[in-house]
């Protein structure tokens, strides 16, 4: 679904991180990681197409990069926090994309976007402002409008980050739904170890001094059986891993 080759990424002049090459296979759950200031969410914005990269490829769905300006996105996203709108409830949230990229009547569109929000436990809550709900439901209300497209890949931007353990474990188990029940793709960024453990089936390890991937593969194996000490820190928090 994803290939990345030679890929360096970063601002102006200056690689974030470079010589990346990996792929996502259909129907995965992968997940970027890495410690603070690796990149991780760099990369993801590069991915995207909301950054051009310094060098290399990436091609989307067997197609080229993403270009944003050249018709409707063939994923989705959620961003930290969800990103939501905050003068708009959640119905109204959930049916930006489908009036931005749809010729379906305002009826229609209710009909979908109130779809996606039952899909994520939501469906009761169309009329609620984001000031109005907590901070896990304005993440699954991020995933719902992230799925207003019917994608078949969705990106997350540290989908668990800031939630207590029962609020991020429901998290987790919507996304292995989603995968399941829709045959999305799945692209994360991460550093939560439970969550990682549970959903990533492969993963890439990111690393700040050496501006690449130190590791690859599924986060189980790399933790019990990588005999590098920065992916042994990473996975068993020691050190000054984060």
């Amino acid at each position: 679904m994803i290939r990345a080759q030679g890929l360096a990424v970063g601002y102006g002049h200056t690689p974030l991180l470079q010589d990346l090459d990996f792929e996502v296979e259909r129907g995965d759950i992968f997940a970027i990681l890495g410690g603070s200031g690796t990149g991780k969410s760099t990369l993801m914005m590069h991915l995207i197409g909301l950054y051009e990269p310094l060098s290399g490829t990436i091609h989307i769905d067997g197609m080229g990069a993403p270009d944003l300006e050249q018709g409707p996105p063939r994923f989705g996203v959620m961003f930290q926090s969800g990103a939501l709108f905050g003068s708009m409830t959640l119905l109204e949230n959930v049916s930006l994309p489908l009036q931005k990229w749809t010729e379906l009547p305002p009826d229609a569109i209710d009909a979908v976007a109130l779809a996606r929000l039952r899909l994520v436990g939501l469906g009761t809550f169309e009329n609620h402002y984001p000031s109005e709900i907590s901070g896990g439901m304005k993440k699954r209300a991020g995933i719902a409008r992230a799925l207003a497209l019917d994608p078949s890949i969705i990106f997350l931007d540290e989908p668990s980050a800031g939630l207590d353990p029962v609020s991020a474990d429901e998290l987790d188990e919507l996304i292995l739904s989603m995968r399941e029940n829709l045959g999305v793709t799945v692209v994360l960024v991460t550093h939560e170890l439970p969550s990682i453990f549970k959903i990533v089936r492969r993963c890439i390890l990111l690393d700040r001094e050496t501006h690449g991937i130190i590791a690859r593969g599924d986060p189980r194996e790399l933790r019990d059986t990588s005999n590098d000490p920065r992916v042994h820190r990473f996975f068993h928090r020691e050190g000054k891993a984060s």
